[in-house]
């Protein structure tokens, strides 16, 4: 199963991750988020830059976020979480990008083609096995890869701006 992880940062400083898990079809299985929360001005000062990061790593490193579902990869549209997480789940930005390159992977970062000039870029918090990338390649030809992103962001700013839940 893939799964899809962002953090919203919401104008009033509230904060919202969450977690969008989808079946080899596409269709989600599951979402799990957070309660917006409002750093103090102290964790603010002690985190710094890095808050959002250690927000996500919080969030990501709790197994019960996972379950029941045997998620394979984690998708997620900000690029400075696989730099910041290490959880035992292999974490991978992505990113849409004009190439008429083929099929290229270098140790945690390659192109994958998805039609004639359009591929998908990627950065990897692992480096990745041959299964991974056929289980990527599968689910680019089955949906559009991107688009559960926009669903999830939708949803988070929903959480964080909205009274019912």
């Amino acid at each position: 199963m893939l799964g899809y992880f962002s953090i919203y940062k919401s104008d009033d400083e509230l904060y919202s991750g969450g977690l969008l898990i989808l079946n080899e079809n596409g269709i989600p299985v599951s979402f799990k988020y957070t309660e917006p929360i409002k750093p103090s001005k102290i964790q603010k000062i002690i985190y710094g830059s890095n808050l959002k990061n250690y927000l996500a790593f919080q969030i990501l490193s709790n197994d019960e976020l996972y379950s029941p579902h045997d998620v394979d990869l984690i998708l997620t549209d900000d690029s400075d979480l696989i730099n910041y997480i290490d959880i035992g789940k292999i974490i991978m930005y992505i990113m849409e990008v004009s190439s008429d390159k083929g099929f290229e992977v270098k140790e945690k970062e390659g192109i994958i083609p998805i039609n004639q000039n359009t591929s998908l870029r990627f950065y990897s918090s692992k480096l990745l096995d041959s299964l991974t990338l056929k289980k990527l390649k599968s689910y680019i030809e089955i949906f559009d890869i991107f688009e559960p992103f926009t669903r999830l962001k939708e949803a988070l700013v929903y959480i964080c701006t909205s009274k019912e839940k």
